[in-house]
């Protein structure tokens, strides 16, 4: 006969119909006692999962149901935990995903039971669907948040997303408008309503909404030195377009305007005020913004990008997107020597490694001018010593084909090691006879 458990520790009995029951305490919540009960096959079987969940409830966590499935829980983490703790924007993407990705492939395990193997399975599902590993990536990313917070609560023991593997992301290489590509982009940009607003995403490295969010407000005289206030973004979402205030330390920041750029910013001044004694009370930029429709709404910020493909095409660049704009700032400054932690605050990067590794891209003859740098740095005042000169590297091709013309063998009378390819024979040249 067993001996009794002590109070607290569960019990386990049998029914009439043979199956074992385990029973734990839980102790009081939210008002009420509660407890949890498991059926199981065997007495042992009922033992060992009541005893898998005594550490947890010592630690005072609380315990998901049995019943809960990936489902259930991934829409209360929608409704009850995200809102508040990210953007709008941020809240929307996740919804989207949970929707598409997660319940469609995973939804209906137990959220107990779902295991490192179910997450790799959704993975190779998406990928045989044809969703780019970009997406992949994404999906994981959101079960990954949304199992920390169910970590967090005691839901369950392990995050199995951040322990499955995660997709392979190709490598993209980035490009940036060359100093003359550039020019010729600015030259354009003066024929177009919105040009000074490219203008500004080129030289200042703005994000797309960054630059349609600007107000009239953000640019202030301090010290004889004309500087902008990054604040605030344009976005779009389920509500319709909106400012949003940017959500890091590191993306509000304040840049220093050019004399060419203040001027620009003053011409499309007056053209916005000339549309605006035009249009009298239907002018609605009730805002202040820099940038507006030819109404003084908001700018759709999808439709303002694919303004920047129109230019380059028309001016013969090809095709560009707005943000390479922002790569192109990057690269353009990082070639002017600019200081990459200038460069990555200058973009309103949270760090210069992304800085380094996203945007700057080396312009062409950059490698030519690191290689000149060092010439000048090493060998300007280098003296090299003279050496016997050494016959060309023709002469002895010449003597050997000739040898092989009159059947002489210069294998057998030259080679002075076995193994030697006798390709290679007194074709070592010094470097200073080049």
């Amino acid at each position: 006969m067993t001996s009794r458990r002590g109070n607290g520790e569960g019990s386990v009995y049998k029914t009439k119909d043979g199956k074992w029951v385990a029973s734990i305490d839980l102790g009081w919540v939210d008002g009420k006692r509660k407890r949890r009960t498991f059926q199981a096959k065997t007495q042992a079987e009922a033992i060992r999962k009541m005893r898998e969940l005594q550490p947890q409830k010592n630690h005072g966590t609380q315990l998901a149901s049995e019943r809960l499935t990936v489902e259930q829980y991934l829409e209360t983490w929608l409704t009850m935990r995200i809102p508040g703790t990210v953007s709008v924007r941020t809240e929307e993407i996740y919804a989207r995903v949970v929707r598409l990705y997660l319940i469609r492939h995973i939804g209906k395990i137990r959220l107990n039971k779902l295991t490192p193997t179910d997450v790799n399975a959704m993975m190779i599902a998406l990928g045989e669907s044809g969703f780019s590993a970009s997406t992949r990536r994404m999906a994981r990313a959101t079960l990954r948040r949304a199992l920390r917070m169910a970590e967090q609560d005691g839901l369950v023991t392990r995050n199995v997303a951040a322990i499955a593997e995660g997709p392979k992301m190709p490598l993209r290489e980035g490009r940036t408008m060359t100093p003359e590509q550039a020019q010729i982009f600015l030259t354009a940009c003066k024929e177009y309503r919105l040009g000074t607003a490219y203008a500004l995403a080129l030289l200042l490295g703005l994000r797309r909404g960054e630059v349609i969010g600007l107000k009239w407000t953000d640019i202030e005289l301090s010290q004889d030195v004309v500087e902008i206030s990054v604040r605030r973004q344009l976005v779009r979402d389920d509500a319709g377009v909106r400012l949003s205030e940017l959500k890091t330390k590191g993306s509000r920041r304040t840049l220093h305007l050019s004399a060419p750029l203040v001027d620009l910013l003053e011409c499309h001044r007056r053209q916005q005020d000339k549309e605006a004694r035009l249009l009298g009370e239907h002018w609605r930029n009730a805002e202040d913004l820099i940038f507006t429709n030819t109404h003084g709404e908001f700018l759709d910020p999808s439709d303002f990008g694919k303004g920047v493909p129109r230019i380059t095409g028309k001016a013969g660049l090809g095709h560009w997107s707005i943000h390479e704009l922002r790569h192109s700032c990057a690269s353009l400054m990082f070639s002017m020597n600019v200081p990459l932690d200038a460069v990555s605050d200058q973009l309103g990067h949270a760090s210069i490694g992304v800085t380094k590794g996203v945007y700057v891209h080396l312009l062409p003859g950059s490698r030519v001018k690191a290689a000149k740098a060092m010439e000048e740095l090493l060998f300007k005042d280098f003296v090299p010593v003279a050496r016997p000169p050494q016959e060309p590297v023709a002469r002895p091709l010449a003597r050997l084909s000739l040898a092989n013309d009159n059947n002489e063998s210069l294998i057998r009378t030259s080679v002075g090691r076995p193994g030697l390819d006798p390709g290679t024979l007194r074709l070592k040249v010094s470097c200073s006879s080049r």
